[in-house]
């Protein structure tokens, strides 16, 4: 257990702690000075009265009371969801009583850390990603998500062009710097102007295509014949790209996520899609119009036995774009992945 010395707040340089691998939290991460305050590392111990066992991410309100005596309710923010946690070992009831949270004050609310480092009150310690431990202690385990082996065999053995199950994103999101040169002058103004209110739609657990299909989380493409449908494992998004609209009766109507249509060019599947009806491109509020449209190329590529999904998306807007913005990132595929429930949560609603 924990010996809690008097609860307070500690600041430390950022140089005091080795900081490896960013840490990719539900609004951004943590290491994204856009989002957070990463000049100061900062270091809380405090008491975990409260845990939002909930997606996009497990959320925990901690008690600390500074050297004055006044206490102050922080909220502790975990990249990792509940499955995430429970696959490592950790489980909602774990977290509640005295604790230690490391990591960087979000802009967006002063009362909220990221964590990159947490210190349960049985003394475990869950770091992120490779960092090495803060306090010492026991490391939790990282582990895979679920392989259906039924379903696995029965993939391979039907499995045909992009329609599989696809893995985790290869190599990180884009971010926001590599390609808001490219916006117009309102473009940038309305970019530089999101992170001063919470504004973010994904703080109400909505996203859009440009965020879903950059997401690290898997994703699935089936064929229906006179549609495919993609489901991303993230907020649980389901897309339909049609073939042949007009023979399916399908008609234009302004959502999220557009009106896609697809066409194949030999092997490869290019996906036409407008009436967007969102107002960001990414978790990062690069703003889209509803003039956006959207390219996707979505191609298969097998290599020395690997079998892997290359897909890009470009952006163009006439309004809010000087040039097309374009990501490009590759899935391997990944038969049998097992498609964990994203019962997600964006605000402190009592429900468990």
């Amino acid at each position: 257990m924990i010996n809690c010395r008097p609860l307070m707040t500690v600041s430390i340089s950022t140089a005091a702690l080795l900081v490896t691998a960013p840490l990719l939290a539900h609004h951004g991460a943590v290491t994204q000075p856009s989002l957070y305050l990463t000049d100061d590392f900062v270091e809380l111990q405090g008491e975990i009265v409260e845990v939002l066992w909930r997606n996009p991410h497990t959320r925990a309100r901690m008690s600390v009371v500074d050297e004055n005596g006044n206490e102050q309710l922080w909220e502790i923010e975990l990249s990792p969801g509940p499955r995430g946690l429970e696959r490592s070992g950790i489980n909602r009831d774990d977290l509640l009583g005295p604790a230690r949270a490391a990591g960087y004050v979000s802009r967006r609310d002063a009362d909220s850390l990221g964590a990159l480092h947490i210190l349960l009150p049985d003394g475990r310690e869950y770091a992120q990603g490779n960092r090495e431990l803060l306090w010492g202690g026991d490391r939790f385990t990282n582990s895979f998500q679920e392989i259906d082996e039924e379903q696995a065999a029965e993939e391979r053995r039907t499995a045909t062009s992009i329609f599989r199950t696809w893995g985790r994103r290869q190599g990180p999101r884009p971010q926001a710097d590599e390609y808001h040169h490219l916006l117009t002058e309102r473009g940038r103004e309305l970019a530089a102007g999101f992170y001063a209110p919470r504004d973010n739609p994904e703080l109400e657990c909505r996203t859009g295509v440009g965020a879903s299909m950059m997401d690290p989380t898997p994703l699935r493409i089936v064929d229906e014949g006179d549609r495919i449908s993609i489901h991303q494992a993230e907020y649980n998004v389901h897309r339909t790209i049609w073939l042949d609209p007009e023979a399916s009766g399908a008609e234009p109507a302004a959502s999220p996520y557009g009106f896609s249509v697809g066409r194949w060019e030999d092997d490869v599947l290019i996906v036409h899609t407008t009436d967007i009806d969102f107002p960001y491109l990414d978790p990062y509020g690069t703003p889209q119009s509803d003039q956006t449209e959207y390219l996707e190329r979505f191609e298969l590529e097998e290599t020395d036995g690997q079998v892997a999904l290359n897909y890009s998306l470009t952006a163009t807007d006439p309004v809010l774009y000087a040039e097309p913005i374009v990501f490009a990132r590759s899935r391997q595929w990944q038969p049998g992945r097992v498609f964990e429930e994203f019962n997600c949560a964006h605000e402190w609603d009592g429900t468990e």
